[in-house]
């Protein structure tokens, strides 16, 4: 009987250590799971840090220029090229001079980059669609970097116009832009003294 009772004892010890590593070897396996992604994370999203600090293209080593949205190692390698070549950039617009760097290339990377020079110098302050005489943006003509210096325009918002203008025509009258998904009247208010057809 004390036997019978020893053996049903020593089969619960087992089941019981045999749970107890199950859980433990869970336990560490979730915890190297969160580990790795959040490690993936900084890798994958900036921090506020790298946000806020802007890249000095004329000073940046190759793995800060391969941070710009859209510069990979081969085009981080090309301005770099260019800076021994011909010297320091005098103005951000001369980015478009290197081979794989267009104007789209040169939008997205453009709220990255520390100015160069003068104000007066850098074609980049003076969107090339910005009319003068009004000082307002043409959401027909307008690209990416002149629609995202509008509040509560970011990058996805102007593309979304843009997209609106390939695929519907051009807008009609400035309320027209409320058309676009995403900018609904509190946001039309905001830029409506900033915008022209």
């Amino acid at each position: 009987m004390s036997e019978k009772k020893n053996k049903k004892l020593i089969f619960k010890i087992i089941i019981f250590a045999f749970i107890l590593v199950i859980i433990i070897v869970l336990v560490i396996g979730f915890q190297k799971i969160t580990y790795n992604k959040k490690e993936l994370q900084k890798s994958i999203v900036p921090t506020e840090q790298e946000d806020i600090t802007k890249i000095d293209i004329n000073n940046a080593d190759i793995e800060n220029l391969m941070k710009l949205p859209g510069i990979g190692q081969i085009k981080a390698k090309a301005i770099m090229d260019y800076r021994e070549k011909i010297g320091e950039f005098t103005s951000l617009k001369e980015l478009t001079k290197i081979k794989g760097i267009g104007e789209k290339t040169f939008e997205k990377i453009l709220p990255y980059l520390k100015t160069i020079g003068d104000s007066t110098e850098i074609i980049t302050f003076i969107p090339d669609n910005l009319k003068e005489v009004s000082g307002k943006i043409n959401i027909n003509t307008a690209s990416i970097s002149e629609l995202i210096s509008l509040p509560s325009i970011g990058e996805k918002r102007a593309q979304k116009i843009i997209e609106y203008r390939e695929n519907i025509g051009d807008f009609k009258n400035t309320e027209d832009i409320k058309k676009v998904k995403g900018i609904g009247e509190g946001i039309y208010t905001k830029i409506k003294d900033m915008i022209e057809i």
